[in-house]
């Protein structure tokens, strides 16, 4: 495993330790104390470094081609869906801090200086905006492959997915519908961008899975892993917004619904991976040439 995923592996696995003790609380107690003591300020700031770590190794992956390679577009473009995570998660962690309390005090100092409506912006950013940026990357991905032949279409496993998938936009569209039923009130721009979200989750799936099946065909073995992360990770958001579907559905219990807010972690954890591996594997013939002048 390269050493960047081992890093990020260890810092989530260190982290939802922490969590775990925080949830067995809530569990024994009933309190939420130090369960929102957790997602505030140890939540926001995993987000901000493993956001900050993606983008430093998409920019890594990105310097490694020349300028004239089709990837480097591809890589450019995750770039820049990786600042855009990163800026959500700031937006997100300043609007947490602005609401948590200081000691004699009921309202943050940062309350008085930032304005509202900062989550949702990192909502937009970090979500329809982000994963648009993502989908004109893979879709770059897939015109490289296809130009030299070797993308390859979904296997039945992945229809079976898919079709999870579906039932997911189906019972989304069905809340939708309810929502825009009578009493009739128009809904704000910036809901209807982020109900974008989930079909364009299911757009990123399609791809990255293409990508990686034909990666895998052709023996890219960390660049495959690479895809895979993406695959992940795409697969761990949807499950997200799945939970938030079933928590507004009323279909989970409470500790179900604290329990769910862990999988956002390893979405942001297998985000980060994703351009680990790849970097790994452009270092690769680097580390066999200098063994191979050591001996």
């Amino acid at each position: 495993m390269p050493r960047f995923v081992l890093w990020i592996w260890r810092v989530c696995a260190v982290h939802c330790a922490i969590g775990t003790a925080a949830y067995l609380h809530f569990l024994v107690t009933g309190s939420y104390r130090y369960l929102n003591w957790y997602f505030l300020i140890l939540g926001t700031l995993f987000f901000l470094v493993t956001t900050a770590a993606e983008f430093f190794l998409a920019l890594e992956c990105r310097s490694g081609f020349d300028a004239d390679e089709p990837m480097r577009m591809a890589w450019t473009f995750i770039a820049l869906a990786s600042l855009a995570r990163f800026v959500a998660a700031t937006l997100t962690s300043l609007d947490h801090w602005r609401l948590a309390l200081t000691p004699g005090s009921t309202s943050s100092v940062l309350a008085v200086f930032l304005p509202m409506g900062l989550a949702r912006a990192g909502e937009m950013i970090g979500g329809p905006l982000a994963m648009i940026l993502l989908a004109v990357a893979l879709n770059r991905v897939l015109s490289v492959q296809r130009r030299f032949g070797v993308l390859r279409g979904l296997t039945r496993t992945d229809w079976l997915l898919m079709g999870l998938i579906a039932v997911l936009m189906f019972g989304e569209a069905a809340m939708i519908v309810r929502y825009l039923g009578p009493p009739y009130s128009p809904p704000s721009l910036i809901r209807v961008i982020l109900w974008m979200s989930d079909p364009l989750l299911a757009l990123l799936l399609v791809q990255a899975v293409l990508i990686r099946r034909s990666s895998i065909r052709v023996g890219m073995g960390l660049v495959s892993q690479c895809w895979a992360m993406y695959v992940i990770a795409i697969v761990t958001t949807l499950a997200g917004d799945a939970s938030i579907w079933a928590v507004g559905e009323g279909l989970l219990s409470e500790p179900l619904i604290a329990l769910t807010w862990y999988i956002w972690f390893f979405a942001a954890a297998a985000f980060a991976c994703a351009p680990a591996y790849q970097l790994a594997a452009m270092k690769l013939p680097l580390v066999h040439q200098s063994m191979w002048h050591k001996r």
